[in-house]
């Protein structure tokens, strides 16, 4: 049996694979009513979070590090931080090839804005109902380090948190689930189909259910779950936060 969940800083806890959607699902939302020119992407958001609990500096390598990226990739992430003013990056007084990032004002105002409605997006009878902001923030940071694409988003939502338990949905129930736009899931759904990890069609007195999860696509599921299971997120600095 696979275990999904991944060690806090402050202790160990699980964290269902459901859970993680959860929060997935929740910064989706977020990102829907956050203007274009404002938007920041969820591994982003890692960024902030993870500037927050480490309560202090950190050079852009060490972030690509721990985010498992490669520097440039990095570069370009905290560049659009950057542009939007909601981190610093200064060069390092004695080598300035190191660029070392901080919060900004505006970016823990914006953190506390945005780990906050990340919470209040998840209703009390889901998963992470009642989670605090603080442990919110501590999720997200650690939930960064994996990187998924929409399609094993979907993949992973039709293999483990279908409302029928058999690996059965729609296109609008995904929607739904997971916060994203419909263009994306369709997107997602139809390079599904053609690597051949869902079948589309009617099944009979579930017509509304067209997506069925393959025996091949609920294998390439586990293995995705098996990625939020594996990784453990480094100790930060700070034990708590000063941001929140």
């Amino acid at each position: 049996m696979l275990k999904t969940g991944y060690e806090d800083y402050s202790g160990v806890f699980f964290v269902k694979v459901c859970e993680y959607l959860s929060v997935r699902r929740a910064y989706g939302l977020v990102r829907q009513t956050t203007p274009a020119t404002s938007r920041v992407t969820f591994d982003e958001l890692g960024i902030l979070c993870h500037l927050a609990n480490v309560n202090g500096p950190l050079r852009t390598s060490q972030i690509a590090e721990y985010q498992g990226v490669l520097r440039p990739t990095m570069t370009h992430r905290t560049g659009h931080l950057a542009e939007l003013a909601l981190i610093e990056r200064k060069p390092g007084e004695r080598d300035r090839r190191n660029v070392y990032c901080h919060l900004s004002s505006t970016g823990v105002v914006a953190i506390r804005r945005m780990v906050a409605d990340v919470c209040r997006n998840i209703k009390t009878d889901m998963p992470l109902g009642r989670c605090t902001d603080e442990r919110m923030m501590r999720i997200i940071d650690g939930a960064a380090q994996i990187s998924f694409s929409s399609a094993d988003l979907v993949l992973m939502q039709l293999a483990f948190c279908s409302d029928d338990g058999d690996g059965l949905g729609s296109v609008g129930g995904l929607v739904d689930g997971l916060g994203l736009l419909q263009p994306t899931v369709s997107m997602a759904v139809s390079s599904l189909k053609r690597a051949g990890y869902i079948e589309r069609g009617d099944t009979p007195g579930q017509a509304a259910l067209s997506i069925a999860i393959t025996e091949s696509g609920r294998a390439r599921a586990e293995k995705l779950v098996a990625q939020v299971a594996e990784f453990r997120p480094a100790r930060a600095r700070a034990r708590k936060s000063s941001v929140l």
